[in-house]
């Protein structure tokens, strides 16, 4: 007892470790300017990746960061430029400054200031900003894609009997809503599983919509549960997140037996949803960020913050742009946006959902849509996406507004790829999936549609072949001559080729096409005559109707269809 004493009080009188010295600061300075233009871009922003450090510019562009010694990605940001534009690997030294001379930025269109004005040569010192990839989509409208319609699932009426849900308050009500359960899950087999947080327990309901099986939920206090959320992992073990006084994570197995259980620290409240991983759960934050949990004896371990949810080696955000645009942002683990697939809408978008992560690593949005009707009402959606990493639209359905309170949970993804809306009224609940089904032909992100006719006098059009070399893409080109080709957005070299023939000339007919991500470029009629080989200078001669040749103009955006004009043959000269 007398040594311990004696080793207390030399703990205490030892002298407090001495703090580490900071590290010394250099500066980093820079001019931004938008791309081919000479003004500089309006309230940009300059932010330094995993550090809370960052710069407004100046209405001239110059901004100055003081930082430690190390290397740094700056991230720029404002109004009208293409979002997560970054410059990589800034050296900064202590006591030195860094000066990057001329940033030039990607604005989203041609700044009004630069109209008709001559895009000046780029400074020899000037740096540009590294864009993501941003493939965009123009969203179908609700009367192009319906999803059809869909199947009522599990409902109950108001009640504490089994099956039933308990409910409180009038949504016909403009100040009150009907409170019910707060969140609900699909399980692996198929089975639902709803936190009735009023009756104080979680009912399970099977594949069929029957009732199975309920257990208590554990209370904190006499307060409702009203802010909870509920997610099922693979293994079939339930996690229920709760927020009263303070953030409980809770781990059940199949049969409701608590397993373990622990408060979160302080830092994780302002939880938006709860998010099924592989096997564990992950807290989306209102920020847009993750943090992923794990629930042990010793209490709860957290990871984090990710940059969203994890999508197979990326990490997926869901955010409204503004009035007519969404994003979904793709990010490394270490922060960096490698794509940012943007959404446009000829529907006003009041609001944007990630649903979830679908288990060949589909994105699953909700994406709500209000416009004002000729007669003064308003008509509302919610428009359930399915997009892959690439920003493809694979799937789609158009699904009523549940007109429920923002920290319920409304939509939650099923194993079989539907996605199960919960509604509620005054009298009962309702579970409903709703199928999502492959979307219009028109509406892909980042591609659009090339399309003609080949007329060879020859053979007919048997055997022959559209080609682009460097996408190493062939298509048949149909009985009639008809052909239909996607290609990404930009500027391809097309080849049109008859099949091989004795005394045939097999020299094929190339065009330069300019496509724009959701429009059609119609190339006409293509001929595939023979002609003798052409002076070396001179595209070949053939008859190819593509006129007018105007510059092609972008797709408007929520525009559908629409037909640009192809640019004129020239010789294959870069390989696309």
């Amino acid at each position: 007892m007398l040594a311990g004493l004696v080793a207390l009080l030399a703990l205490l009188a030892a002298p407090a470790p001495a703090r580490a010295p900071a590290r010394p600061a250099g500066t980093v300075i820079g001019t931004l300017r938008h791309k081919g233009c000479p003004s500089a871009p309006p309230h940009a922003s300059v932010s330094v990746i995993g550090r809370e450090a960052g710069a407004q510019a100046d209405a001239e562009g110059h901004f100055a960061l003081a930082l430690p010694t190390g290397t740094y990605s700056l991230v720029i940001a404002g109004p009208g430029l293409v979002p997560d534009q970054r410059v990589d690997d800034v050296q900064v030294t202590a006591g030195q400054t860094h000066d990057l001379g001329t940033v030039e930025v990607w604005p989203e269109e041609r700044p009004a200031g630069c109209a008709g004005v001559a895009a000046p040569p780029p400074a020899p010192d000037a740096l540009v900003a590294t864009a993501p990839d941003t493939p965009a989509l123009d969203l179908p409208s609700s009367t192009v894609a319906p999803g059809g319609g869909g199947e009522v699932w599990v409902r109950g009426s108001a009640g504490a009997a089994a099956g039933q849900f308990g409910l409180s308050g009038n949504p016909a009500r403009d100040d009150e809503d009907a409170l019910g359960p707060p969140s609900f899950a699909a399980g692996p087999q198929g089975g639902l599983w709803v936190l009735d947080a009023l009756n104080g327990r979680v009912q399970r309901f099977d594949a069929h919509g029957r009732f199975a099986a309920s257990f208590p939920l554990r209370r904190h206090g006499d307060e409702p549960l009203t802010e909870a959320d509920l997610m099922v992992a693979d293994d079939g073990h339930v996690f229920i997140y709760t927020e009263n006084d303070q953030a409980v994570l809770t781990e059940h197995d199949a049969s409701g037996r608590t397993l373990v259980g622990g408060a979160l620290p302080p830092s994780m409240h302002g939880v938006a949803q709860l998010c099924a991983g592989r096997s564990r759960p992950i807290f989306l934050m209102q920020n847009g960020q993750a943090v992923k949990a794990e629930l042990g004896w010793g209490g709860v371990r957290a990871e984090g913050p990710l940059p969203g949810i994890p999508a197979g080696d990326l990490y997926v955000q869901a955010l409204r742009l503004d009035r007519w645009r969404a994003a979904v942002k793709l990010s490394a683990r270490d922060g960096h946006v490698r794509r940012t697939v943007q959404l446009h809408s000829r529907i006003p978008i009041t609001g944007v959902r990630l649903v979830g992560v679908e288990r060949h690593g589909e994105i699953v949005l909700a994406i709500d849509r209000a416009e004002a009707a000729e007669d003064g009402t308003t008509q509302a959606e919610v428009l359930l996406l399915a997009l892959d990493q690439h920003g493809h639209l694979s799937a789609v359905a158009s699904a009523p507004p549940g007109a429920r309170r923002y920290e319920f949970r409304e939509f939650a993804l099923a194993p079989d790829g539907s996605v199960v809306q919960m509604q509620s009224d005054v009298s009962e609940v309702r579970f409903v999936r709703w199928p999502l089904r492959p979307p219009p032909r028109e509406a892909i992100a980042g591609e659009g549609l090339v399309r003609g006719r080949v007329v060879d006098p020859g053979r007919g059009s048997a055997g022959a072949t559209v080609n682009v070399t460097r996408l190493h893409r062939s298509v048949p080109i149909g009985p009639d001559g008809s052909f239909e080709v996607r290609l990404p957005a930009g500027t391809w070299n097309v080849s049109f080729r008859r099949a091989p023939a004795p005394g045939l000339d097999a020299t094929p007919v190339e065009l330069r096409v300019a496509v724009a991500a959701g429009a059609t470029v119609d190339v006409g009629t293509v001929s595939l005559s023979p002609r003798p080989k052409p002076p070396p200078a001179i595209p070949p001669a053939g008859n190819v109707i593509v006129g007018p040749f105007p510059a092609p103009a972008p797709a408007p955006v929520g525009s559908g269809l629409t037909t640009l004009p192809a640019a004129p043959p020239t010789p294959r000269d870069d390989g696309r």
